[in-house]
């Protein structure tokens, strides 16, 4: 047993460049971890742990695979993403079908050296922003079970934040990844349509949809956004052309301290070449206990 190792991409990364560990014996401690946490419903399927094992150890004997930048991390998908082998519900047992094969977004993932684990719990078709409208049961907060986690994609916050994998696949339609990493204090990234394919993806609105990605770090969730993005032009929306993708590396070393709100806008709203929206009128803060339009 390893109970005190941290699977962010950084410490594993560390613990298989000193040996101290392999991808086969992080995803048996995966595997433990899941059977021992308490929180329910997190997962609607798991990937069987004897194929995640053997996955891990194909990368352990191929020795170019070390270099790959996901080399032995293991990572959980939203239940509306394809995993092969493993039965996309996108929270509806009556829904439920065997996919061919991964989705685009989850293939990259394996192709870059990640271990996929299994799919997490989410509101049916990825339809609300609370986590407890699934058949599967209602996922709560990492801090106090009384809590609800947000959603949709509820199970793939989860399973970060309480340390069962490194990294993990949601989707993000209207909040659905950005509402349940706030709820459970991780970085949830929305990228920007077609950045990361859709294709293998139950779809909720085909012209908002995007994969979104959970991680406990910036530096992880933009090592993952690098390894999962790509240019598919079978996928809907195809807006991030082939011509080339901006460059997002000023992200890796950032935090994201709360701030207040009045400050957060004033920094958002006092860019160069900024323009307010409102008029001046509407524009002066209102002091306590004076309503607008009154002297």
């Amino acid at each position: 047993m390893m109970p005190n190792i941290a699977l962010n991409l950084g410490a594993l990364r560390e613990l298989y460049r000193s040996r101290e560990a392999r991808p086969s014996e992080v995803v048996a401690e995966v595997y433990r971890r899941i059977a021992a946490c308490p929180l329910e419903p997190v997962w609607i399927s798991l990937v069987p742990r004897e194929v995640a094992i053997a996955r891990a150890r194909k990368l352990e004997a191929d020795s170019l695979a070390a270099a790959k930048p996901l080399f032995g991390v293991p990572f959980a998908v939203k239940d509306n993403l394809d995993v092969a082998g493993v039965p996309t519900t996108a929270g509806c047992p009556a829904y439920s079908y065997s996919p061919p094969g991964n989705a685009t977004v989850v293939q990259a993932l394996v192709d870059a050296g990640a271990i996929p684990i299994g799919k997490t719990n989410l509101d049916q078709f990825a339809t609300g922003l609370v986590g407890t409208r699934s058949p599967y049961g209602a996922c709560s907060s990492v801090f106090d079970p009384r809590y609800i986690s947000g959603g949709s994609s509820a199970g793939s916050a989860v399973a970060v934040a309480s340390g069962l994998v490194s990294f993990s696949l949601g989707s993000d339609t209207a909040g659905s990844g950005r509402v349940p990493a706030a709820f459970n204090n991780l970085i949830g990234l929305k990228p920007t349509r077609g950045l990361l394919s859709t294709l293998g993806l139950v779809p909720a609105c085909r012209t908002l949809d995007c994969v979104s990605l959970f991680a406990q770090t910036c530096h992880d969730a933009h090592t993952v956004l690098q390894a999962a993005r790509g240019f598919d032009p079978r996928a809907r929306p195809v807006l991030a052309r082939s011509r080339g993708w901006p460059g997002c590396g000023a992200v890796a070393g950032r935090r994201v301290p709360i701030r207040r709100p009045r400050q957060a806008a004033t920094r958002v709203f006092r860019r160069p070449g900024s323009r307010p929206s409102l008029p001046a009128s509407h524009r002066r803060p209102t002091r306590p206990g004076r309503r607008e339009g009154r002297n």
